[in-house]
């Protein structure tokens, strides 16, 4: 939600920023094909102050930051401001960011995205729109990890079903198990029943032979042990 009271903590920054905007409009200056604010860059204090408000919630420090030029593509070692909206659960600024420019898929080192950390967090809204801006429903972090393995993980179901129809991949695996294994372990039968349903292999099987159903019978999940069997796990 916006907060009308904290635009008073960047207005130092942002008159000083005000001032470089003004120098650069002066006649002579080279003119570019893309705007400065939308290239990716290291972090800046212009790009910390908008990441700092955007995890604030704070809508009108936002709007104003990026009117005056603030990059929105800045690492600032924690993600990007898109990632700091996302984190907030800050929807609105985060459709804001996104409709200026801001790149849906810039991560940090680690390589996790805002799609996939709303996805985790089972904010369907965000994850529809960052879908609809372009970010890549089967990007992977540094671990191998997607945003529907995180969703499943998480038991957040219609966050599933907005990534599998979104074309996510049913069978990504991560150290040696697959989605649908690492949902059966946590005993989640709705939404192992969905991976199923969207085509899962259920005979995947492990580095050491193991198979979702042979982690069902370990852990004891009877109900998945049955759906299993009856989507053709082999016995």
């Amino acid at each position: 939600m916006a907060k009308g009271s904290g635009f008073s903590k960047y207005s130092v920054l942002l008159s000083s920023v005000l001032f470089a905007s003004a120098l650069t409009a002066l006649p002579g200056c080279a003119s570019r094909g893309v705007p400065a604010n939308l290239d990716h860059q290291t972090e800046n204090a212009s790009g910390t102050a908008l990441y700092r408000a955007a995890a604030d919630g704070d809508f009108e420090a936002v709007s104003a930051l990026t009117k005056s030029g603030a990059p929105l593509n800045t690492l600032t070692g924690d993600g990007t401001p898109l990632m700091a909206a996302v984190h907030a659960r800050a929807d609105r600024i985060a459709w804001y960011l996104l409709s200026k420019g801001a790149a849906p898929d810039l991560a940090e080192t680690n390589k996790i995205t805002p799609l996939m950390v709303a996805s985790g967090q089972g904010d369907r809204r965000l994850v529809r729109l960052l879908l609809s801006a372009g970010a890549r429903v089967n990007a992977m972090d540094v671990h191998g990890s997607t945003a529907v393995m995180r969703a499943a993980e998480q038991g957040q179901l219609s966050v599933v079903k907005v990534l599998l129809a979104a074309g996510a991949n049913v069978n990504v695996s991560q150290g040696g198990e697959s989605l649908l294994m690492k949902v059966v372990s946590t005993g989640d039968l709705l939404t192992a029943e969905m991976l199923l349903a969207a085509g899962a292999d259920v005979n995947y099987r492990a580095k050491n032979g193991a198979s979702a159903l042979d982690l069902a019978r370990a852990r004891n999940h009877q109900d998945l042990e049955m759906l299993l069997v009856q989507a053709g796990a082999e016995l």
